[in-house]
């Protein structure tokens, strides 16, 4: 007959097993989510010198649930771009991110407060694009805290209506 510590010992194992078992359910469901992650692009010499009308000379975009999503902001996801742009110091950025809804092959992101935007991000194989197409889309990208020296990404420039942005690691966004 089995000691009572050998069962105990037992069902603390079967316990923990289970448990950690659930842990790596919800971190495969988590990972299961392609829209979160990170995507970067640094833009070479030869890119930049056919495309002399692009600011932007490195960019990174990093995807993650938002939390406080209701019917008077919806969004599931947080997209936080950052940007360098050519000739100038330090970086640029969306602030507070922007709030997206998933429309399936596509984000659509709005930046709230002071700065007001719209932007895409679109499924491009593993990478992503982020995509200013419409009359209304931009996204202003600002540095520090310095909000009078402002960037705005519209359409209206060809060379800043698409960007390609390749998977990167977490550490590239800043997660």
């Amino acid at each position: 007959m089995p000691s009572w510590s050998a069962l105990i010992a037992f069902i603390v194992l079967l316990l923990t097993c289970s448990g950690a078992l659930a842990e790596d359910v919800a971190v495969e469901e988590a990972a299961a989510d392609s829209w979160l992650g990170c995507w970067s692009r640094v833009y070479d010499a030869v890119h930049l010198a056919k495309h002399p009308g692009q600011k932007v000379a490195a960019m990174t975009v990093a995807i993650v649930a938002r939390e406080g999503e209701s019917s008077e902001a919806p969004g599931a996801y947080r997209a936080k771009i950052t940007a360098l742009m050519r000739d100038k110091q330090g970086t640029y950025s969306n602030l507070d991110g922007a709030r997206c809804v998933d429309s399936g092959e596509a984000l659509t992101c709005f930046t709230d407060g002071f700065f007001l935007g719209r932007f895409l991000i679109e499924r491009a194989g593993k990478n992503r694009k982020l995509a200013l197409r419409g009359a209304d889309d931009h996204v202003a990208l600002v540095p520090g805290v310095d909000l009078g020296a402002f960037m705005v990404l519209s359409p209206q420039n060809p060379e800043h209506a698409l960007f390609r942005l390749e998977p990167a690691p977490a550490k590239s966004c800043g997660q």
